[in-house]
């Protein structure tokens, strides 16, 4: 399988049209569209994205394997065999394995900005939730 052939099944796995993996990935539809048909080939750094993306080694992506899950090598991180099941499904969810990988990028300030953010808007969730109990 080619890389084009690989990220086209890994897109669809996950219900993404280009257009959204596009904008998941900050990048032009057109881009995804020429990595999916083998006309263009995406540099180190975007393997790398597109591999946390949809968390799968590189090597996968590029058809030198086929043993699809990340391996970390560096021994950091949890053993997801440990993780409660509803941190795994945030783990899996891509949306949310795009956001946590950009916090690397993100200053001390903004991280706290950023917890403080989550922190509110979690509030408000939860608020939302009691009214709409307290209506039925």
């Amino acid at each position: 399988m080619t890389l084009g052939q690989r990220l086209t099944s890994l897109r669809k796995e996950k219900g993404f049209s280009q257009a959204e993996l596009a904008y998941r990935l900050n990048v032009g539809q057109s881009t995804i569209a020429m990595y999916e048909r083998d006309r263009r080939s995406p540099d180190y750094k975007m393997l790398e994205r597109l591999a946390s993306f949809f968390n799968v080694s590189v090597d996968y992506l590029l058809g030198l394997s086929e043993v699809r899950e990340r391996i970390r090598t560096d021994g950091m991180g949890p053993d997801r065999t440990t993780l409660s099941p509803g941190l795994r499904r945030v783990l899996d969810d891509p949306l949310f394995m795009d956001l946590f990988s950009r916090l690397p990028d993100l200053t001390p300030e903004e991280r706290n900005s950023l917890i403080e953010y989550w922190g509110w808007a979690l509030q408000v969730i939860e608020k939302e939730r009691q009214r709409r109990k307290n209506n039925l």
